[in-house]
């Protein structure tokens, strides 16, 4: 019977960037080992607040879903010309 998994691989992006960590030794793990392992690296984000920090500081604080992306230098070629500003 499998273990539930840590609450904290429940977010994408933490567990996106647990399974990149543990890329390059996954071939060498069997499932159980690397679910383990999987396991203990969840624990220890969730646990250590240092850690904690440092994973907050490389998430993305806002994303813009709105599909406008802003190109610096168009807008500087644009904000004279009233035809391209809409």
């Amino acid at each position: 019977m499998a273990s539930p998994e840590h609450p904290f691989l429940s977010e994408p992006f933490i567990a996106s960037e647990i399974e990149r960590a543990l890329a390059g030794v996954a071939a060498l793990l069997d499932p159980v080992e690397f679910h383990w392992l999987r396991e203990a690296l969840a624990t220890e984000l969730a646990e250590d607040a240092e850690l904690r920090a440092l994973l907050a500081d490389t998430q993305a604080k806002s994303v813009d879903v709105s599909g406008e992306r802003l190109v610096p230098w168009l807008e500087s070629e644009t904000a004279d010309d009233p035809a391209r500003t809409g």
